[in-house]
């Protein structure tokens, strides 16, 4: 039995971690900085438009990327911050 890992298995390991803690980190950092006040939630829609717009029309990765970023703002959407008076 070989312990040994197929670097090519290990790279997309790897490429696929980056991308699910990079969608974990934005998801949970821009709903943070919605709930806390720090960036308005219409800033906050506007800047995950512009971030799927720009990665819609590159590479492949770049058009996963932007499917991740459009799951965030769908998340963000759903949001309602707490009425303060």
């Amino acid at each position: 039995m070989s312990l040994r890992i197929d670097p090519d298995k290990a790279n997309e390991a790897y490429t696929a971690a980056h991308a699910i803690a990079g969608f974990q980190l934005a998801d949970i950092a821009f709903g943070v900085l919605v709930r806390n006040g720090i960036l308005p939630k219409s800033d906050a829609e506007r800047l995950l438009k512009q971030a799927i717009a720009a990665n819609r029309t590159r590479s492949p990765g770049n058009r996963a990327a932007a499917e991740l970023l459009a799951i965030v703002l769908q998340n963000l959407s759903k949001f309602q911050p707490a009425f303060r008076q």
